[in-house]
């Protein structure tokens, strides 16, 4: 006889208080194998679909545990653990009937995940609940969401607030819950304002990631600064939803330099434009609009003289204008876009001098009082490295001696 079944009838007559329970014991015990008649009352248990059966092997072993030292008790919790469960999915109201084997093998996960398909919401949570930690905490989320996901999702009856509101008081900080699973089920359903509102429900959204796929954003450690190089259009989104009127005034002018045409970037620069106006952000929303009016000039100049001026500065232009001998361009420029006097005489006099332009550089002089002196310096290295030609052996002496005097 295996020593299981010795220790299920020492047990048994332990039960009726016979003499007999004491000489199965010995006789295991004298061969040394109580620990393996345990086991096998344990294991046994596993394969039985009687309850009572199960529960007769479950005593014995725990009777023939009384007399080992130190007997790990761990199989015989998670039998106790795994045949609850069993035996809950075996009742004929919800008719699962698995084998031990099946069971283990199909994996507590892909068993969960099969009560939730066929709506057995309740069950799934129970047996999350009850499972350690450890083993169910990784699907608890699923089991608990999935009721939302189906039906709270797909209502388009209701506006996105609604159902978002509606889940968070069902769900509220419940731990182990999977709001990423809900935005996801959200997004495939076409709803992506919901996804994101849903997404932002997670009490911890800073250890959330990437839907799968990629495809939609839900928030994640510093969140704006990922999507600004991961999502731009849902990072647009985003800002529309919050009213972010700043952040959307700079992305539309970050988007502006990725158009290839001065059309789509001057009418991304007009959408900045506009969102700065919304953020009374007059600085932003006034740097922006000179920068619309630079650029529409530039393709102008551009057009008119086969040169590159698109993408220049304001300053570069004037001055390229000025070595091209458009004056009258820079004049305009100057003008319209208000450059204060001391810097606009700088860039003329730099240009002019490094073009070796003396004659325009001295009607220019003599237009009207200089704001900023004559710098010595552009006579002397302007036109490149010659000195100008109406200065005089004696009118040399004096720049040179300032030039050469310390401090």
């Amino acid at each position: 006889m295996a020593p299981g079944a010795l220790l299920l009838e020492a047990q048994k007559e332990y039960e009726k208080e016979s003499q007999k329970a004491d000489e199965y014991l010995r006789e295991i015990k004298d061969q040394k194998l109580l620990p393996e008649a345990v086991s096998q009352c344990i294991e046994a248990a596993g394969y039985e679909h009687e309850p009572d059966t199960q529960k007769s092997l479950l005593r014995a072993a725990s009777f023939g545990k009384c007399f080992i030292d130190k007997f790990p008790p761990e199989g015989f919790v998670r039998m106790c653990q795994d045949l609850r469960v069993l035996n809950a999915i075996r009742d004929y109201q919800i008719g699962i009937p698995l084998t031990f084997t099946q069971y283990k093998r199909l994996t507590i996960e892909v068993l969960l995940d099969r009560l939730v398909l066929r709506r057995l919401y309740p069950l799934a949570i129970r047996i999350c609940e009850y499972l350690p930690r450890g083993g169910a905490q990784p699907v608890r989320g699923r089991a608990q969401t999935s009721p939302l996901t189906p039906f709270q999702v797909q209502q388009k009856d209701k506006s996105d607030e609604e159902v978002a509101h509606a889940i968070n008081q069902k769900l509220g900080d419940t731990p182990g819950i999977s709001y990423s699973e809900i935005a996801a089920r959200a997004y495939d359903c076409g709803r992506t304002e919901l996804a994101i509102k849903v997404s932002w429900l997670a009490p911890r959204h800073g250890q959330l990631g990437w839907l799968g796929g990629g495809h939609v954003w839900w928030p994640c450690t510093d969140s704006p600064s990922f999507c600004k190089h991961q999502e731009r259009e849902t990072l647009k989104d985003l800002y529309n939803q919050d009213d972010n009127h700043q952040e959307l005034g700079n992305f539309h002018v970050h988007s502006s330099y990725s158009e290839k045409r001065i059309e789509g970037r001057v009418g991304a620069l007009q959408n900045a434009l506009d969102e700065y106006y919304k953020a009374k952000n007059e600085f932003a929303a006034k740097a922006t609009e000179d920068q619309i009016k630079l650029l529409r000039l530039q393709r102008h100049l551009q057009e008119d003289f086969d040169k590159p001026y698109l993408d220049l500065s304001l300053h570069d232009t004037v001055s390229n204008l000025i070595l091209d001998g458009h004056h009258k361009r820079a004049e305009q420029l100057y003008r319209e876009f208000k450059i204060p006097d001391k810097r606009y005489w700088w860039l003329k006099i730099s240009a002019l001098a490094n073009r070796g332009d003396w004659e325009e550089l001295e009607k220019f002089s003599k237009s009207k009082k200089s704001p900023i002196g004559y710098l010595v310096r552009a006579f002397l290295t302007g036109g490149g490295g010659q000195p100008c030609p109406r200065v005089g052996l004696w009118g040399w002496a004096r720049p040179w001696a300032l030039l050469e005097q310390p401090g």
